[in-house]
């Protein structure tokens, strides 16, 4: 399916965007993000974060409100919708969702499950030999009683660490946990399958939901051990560390904010919000030269980052480097025409054209 001309609601989160850089995402292919579960959404997206809403037998707890007849995607679906993640590799898939029950024994609808949170990724509903051992391995853990959820779970913590359900060999660990099985030997699963949560365990976006909001009440403390504790769970989510140094700024704490920034663009060099939080505390800390180089990795990262080419652009004006400037408020007023800091960018040009011609009157 195409993006455009749908309206998406997203349950759970999707790792390493925030929603405003998803949002834009969205927009910019013809669709767009509905903000509470409504009759009009028509397509529903299932973030990897959403395992706890998934029922042992395959079956889903969607939020009240979404449409029965609205489709099902999953998170690495909607990354290649949005061009940030290829498509499945071109291998040979000739076995349908029959021949998956057929050889497992695994019912559609728990099969249906493994292919919304991408242990499985079929190319119109034709499955690889890969698919077919990776579901004979959630069938293999099924049936020693390992509930669907945790199989989820760790074949996502695989993925995050380059490894897959179906190149992996898991069984129960001595408390419980399910670990990797090499050479007779157990390994642990990094993250949060065999992170303990304080006493009781909690989903990722659980602790993201709860830190967001006392974020946005003015609860820093909170928020700040919430984030903490989120980290420790899943050390590739960018955003985590990103919202941390959100807080870190709040609460005046301006170098502990800077490196959880660093973190965050060290999760994922293209996070453009982080480099431009880092640009902004450079400029700050009057490191001009290092204020400029970065807010260029945020618009080399996002080009249509329409506040960062202000920024620059203001930064290059004011250090009479104007030949850059120009181009930078050129590419500011492509974006945002009509923005109320379009006529600071108009006052701006006039000037830098000015300068320019005086430096050549000069030189001449």
């Amino acid at each position: 399916m195409r993006l455009a001309g749908q309206t998406l609601f997203i349950v759970g989160r999707i790792q390493g965007l925030t929603r405003r850089r998803l949002d834009q995402l969205v927009r910019a292919q013809g669709a767009k993000l509905a903000t509470r579960p409504a009759a009009s959404v028509t397509t529903i997206v299932f973030g990897h974060s959403a395992i706890s809403k998934v029922l042992n037998d395959g079956r889903l707890r969607l939020p009240t409100g979404l449409s029965a007849k609205a489709p099902l995607i999953s998170e690495n679906v909607l990354r290649w919708q949005l061009g940030l993640r290829e498509p499945p590799p071109a291998v040979d898939r000739s076995m349908g969702w029959a021949d998956i029950e057929r050889l497992t024994g695994l019912s559609r609808d728990l099969a249906a499950c493994l292919v919304l949170f991408d242990v499985l990724e079929p190319v119109d509903d034709k499955f690889s030999y890969r698919d077919l051992v990776a579901v004979r391995e959630a069938a293999r853990l099924l049936k020693r009683g390992v509930l669907l959820p945790d199989v989820l779970e760790a074949s996502l913590a695989l993925g995050r660490r380059g490894s897959h359900l179906a190149e992996a060999r898991l069984t129960e660990g001595p408390s419980g946990e399910l670990v990797r099985e090499i050479a007779g030997q157990l390994a642990e699963l990094s993250g949060q399958l065999t992170m303990p949560l304080d006493q009781t365990p909690r989903s990722i976006d659980d602790l993201l939901v709860d830190a967001e909001q006392a974020e946005e009440q003015g609860d820093l403390a909170t928020a700040e051990s919430l984030y903490t504790t989120a980290m420790r769970a899943d050390a590739a989510d960018p955003v985590l560390p990103f919202n941390l140094g959100n807080v870190f700024q709040a609460q005046g704490r301006p170098t502990e904010a800077k490196i959880a920034w660093q973190i965050a663009v060290a999760r994922d060099p293209a996070f453009a919000e982080a480099w431009y939080n880092l640009a902004h505390a450079a400029e700050d800390e009057r490191q001009t030269d290092l204020a400029i180089a970065t807010y260029r990795r945020a618009v080399q990262a996002q080009p249509d980052y329409a506040d960062a080419h202000f920024n620059l652009a203001l930064l290059l004006t004011q250090l009479d480097r104007c030949g850059e400037a120009l181009v930078t408020w050129q590419r500011f007023l492509e974006l945002e025409p009509s923005s109320k800091q379009s006529g600071t960018a108009q006052k701006a040009i006039a000037l830098c054209r000015m300068r320019i011609q005086q430096d050549k009157a000069q030189a001449g």
